[in-house]
């Protein structure tokens, strides 16, 4: 498989968004971190509409998104856990 530029971009646009979003909630809202599932899907939504509704592709995207928030859900329980155990 040979990398190019549109899959690079997809790759830091699949990562880059949630990792944010989990850093910005963990730092100044921890009590609402829980939130970021629901953004992330949102940004996904936006970000990625071509491709969630191009034939070819709407399967492997839906695959990777649910990979992806499943990821940011664990990431923001284990952070809201560790923050109500902390107080």
């Amino acid at each position: 498989m040979e990398l190019t530029p549109t899959l690079i971009l997809n790759f830091v646009l699949l990562i880059f968004p949630p990792a944010a979003l989990v850093l910005v909630f963990r730092q100044w809202m921890t009590r609402h971190i829980r939130w970021t599932v629901a953004l992330t899907a949102l940004c996904d939504l936006l970000l990625f509409w071509d491709e969630l509704f191009y034939y070819e592709s709407v399967w492997l995207f839906t695959v990777l998104l649910l990979i992806q928030l499943a990821a940011t859900g664990a990431a923001a329980f284990r952070i809201y856990h560790n923050h109500q155990r902390k107080d």
